[in-house]
Parts: structure tokens; C-alpha cells; sequence
């Protein structure tokens, strides 16, 4: 064999041998490590047993309780009968549902239009500088820290059609010449009921469209100002891009609260007058504790769920489509 193939073979024997292998010191601690960690999940688990076992006896079991009961007929001495899917065919026979299930839909986007509106104009507001900014940030918080069944009274009695608050302003401002019974009206109670709910939600999506107001660099809009910018373009084309992930957080918060309302509209008309304000959760009251039809009344609280499930979901997947909603920050 040639000198040079000699010297080839005996480099390449002890490259071999001096190539970088785990020794087995390093072996054993990557699996030390790796058990450390698979244990450190196991306890993590098992803290988070107890909650997870209240949580699916609050939440999940009552679910399935409903969903059976919404396939059977329900007696009041606790018999049931089997019945399939007759609870639903009959409920999408039923006028009054479908009329419950529409109006909930105008009720969910009224609601969702005012309250978002509504919670960014006050972010806005209270973003800028004047003197008691302070003071009216801590006012904000007062609506939202009211329960809902709260908000419906203190509405119910502003709107009253004899002492309410809302008819002085109005005559004294010229835009009505005597007191209206907004209550009484299928129209007024409905925007009652609507303005009551937005009133108190639109202060909690305010607190959330404030945080992300905080967020923006100060650079962006003054650079923009000094460039000739509009205040609407600098809103435009700086803060709403900026507000995205937020708008579609307040978006999916208020559709749900939406299709979900019933203690301020209860509290207002009970779904009065006739059924002017019956959305589909005054609907179900009617129907498992007036009624007490508790198949019927379990199959309206699936439909309210899943419907209510969807829309979550569609919204969860527009938060989430492709890092649209972070384009605005990137």
C-alpha cells in the first residue's frame, strides 16, 4: 500500500476515534432531566385536579344533563319519556321561537354596535390630556362594577314614563313635548333594553381599548401629525390598526354577552311589552319556569349554546387567521 493511502487511512481512523460522542455522565443527566421534568407536569396535574373536578361538576355535567333532558319529556313527578328530537322539531315549529331567535339576532347587534362604539369613544377620550382625566377613568369602572339585574333597575327607573330622568332631559332639551312611556312601546323598550346592556358593558370595553390605547408609541402619532396627518387619518391608518387584536377580543366579549342577555332586559320589561323584548333567554325562563316544560325549555337552552358556541368559535378563529390581528403591531 502507497505511503500516502497509509497516512489517509490513519487520519481518517482517528478522526473517527476523536469524533465528540455523549458520554454517558451526560446521557444520564439529559434523562435525570428529563424525568425531573415529566414529574414536574404530573404535579402540575395534580394541583390542578381538584379545580378541574369542580369545574366539569359545575359546567360539563349540567351540559349533558340539559342535552339529555332536551331529548325527552320531562313530568313534573321527575318521569321522563324518551322523545328524540321531537323537543326541536316542535320549537322550530313555534312561532314565538323563531320570533325569539330573530329578535336576538337584531338585540345581539344593536347590543354589540353601542357597547363597542360607545367603549371606544370613552378610550379615546379618556386617552387624551385634560384636567380630571383622573377622576373620570375612576367613573368609568362605576357602570361595570354594577350587576346586570343592577343596570336593568337603575334603567327601568330612568326611562320611567311618570318621574324618570330621561323624559325631564329630553322635554327640557325641547326633543319631546310631553312624557313618553318608553316601556310601553314595543320600539322604545327595545332600544331601552339595548342602551340599558351597552350602558354597562361599553365602561368594561373602554377599560380594554384604554389598555391598548396605552400601548402606542407616542412617536407614531406625533410624527404622523408633524407629516400633515389628519386626526382621522392618524385614527385611521395608526390607531385602529393598532387596536385590532383588541376590537376582536371586545367583538367576540360583546357577541356573547349579546345572545346571552337576561338580567337587564328582565329587570326592564320581563320581555314586555306582549313580546317586544322576548329574546331567546327570556324565551327559555318562559319556558322551563312559567311553562314548566323542562324538554322544551332544555332543547332552547341547546339551540342558545350552540348558537352562541359558533359564534365564539368564528370569532376565535378570525383572532387567530394567519397573524392578521397582529399585522397592526408588527
Amino acid at each position: 500500500m502507497p505511503p500516502q493511502a497509509d497516512t489517509a487511512a490513519a487520519a481518517g481512523r482517528t478522526a473517527t476515534a476523536s469524533s465528540p460522542r455523549p458520554s454517558k455522565p451526560a446521557r444520564t443527566r439529559a434523562q435525570k432531566r428529563s424525568r425531573r421534568a415529566a414529574a414536574d407536569r404530573r404535579f402540575g396535574l395534580y394541583l390542578a385536579l381538584p379545580a378541574l373536578v369542580v369545574v366539569l361538576g359545575l359546567i360539563a355535567w349540567p351540559a349533558i344533563q340539559t342535552l339529555i333532558y332536551s331529548l325527552q319529556r320531562v313530568a313534573l313527578n321527575g318521569d321522563t319519556r324518551w322523545v328524540g328530537f321531537r323537543n326541536f322539531e316542535l320549537l322550530f315549529k313555534n312561532p314565538d321561537f323563531i320570533h325569539s331567535l330573530w329578535l336576538t339576532a337584531v338585540y345581539a347587534i344593536a347590543f354589540l354596535v353601542v357597547s363597542t362604539g360607545l367603549g371606544l369613544a370613552f378610550a379615546l377620550l379618556l386617552n387624551e390630556q385634560f384636567r380630571g382625566r383622573f377622576l373620570a377613568r375612576t367613573l368609568l369602572i362605576v357602570p361595570w362594577a354594577c350587576p346586570w339585574v343592577i343596570a336593568g333597575i337603575i334603567w327601568k327607573w330612568f326611562a320611567d314614563g311618570d318621574v324618570g330622568a330621561l323624559n325631564g332631559a329630553l322635554y327640557q332639551l325641547g326633543v319631546i313635548d310631553e312624557y313618553k312611556a318608553w316601556l310601553s312601546s314595543d320600539t322604545g323598550a327595545l332600544i331601552i333594553s339595548v342602551l340599558a346592556a351597552a350602558w354597562r358593558q361599553a365602561s368594561f370595553a373602554a377599560l380594554l381599548f384604554l389598555a391598548g390605547l396605552q400601548t402606542i408609541p407616542h412617536e407614531l402619532p406625533e410624527a404622523a401629525k408633524v407629516d400633515g396627518a389628519t386626526a382621522w387619518q392618524r385614527f385611521r391608518l395608526i390607531t385602529l390598526p393598532w387596536l385590532k387584536p383588541v376590537i376582536v377580543v371586545v367583538i367576540v366579549i360583546n357577541v356573547i354577552f349579546g345572545f346571552m342577555q337576561f338580567d337587564v332586559i328582565y329587570a326592564l320589561t320581563q320581555g314586555g311589552p306582549g313580546n317586544a323584548t322576548e329574546v331567546l333567554s327570556i324565551f327559555l325562563y318562559q319556558q322551563l319556569f312559567v311553562y314548566t316544560n323542562v324538554g322544551m325549555g332544555s332543547a332552547v337552552a341547546v339551540v342558545l349554546g350552540v348558537v352562541a358556541l359558533l359564534i365564539g368559535l368564528l370569532f376565535v378563529k378570525l383572532l387567530y387567521r394567519s397573524g392578521d390581528v397582529t399585522e397592526g403591531v408588527s
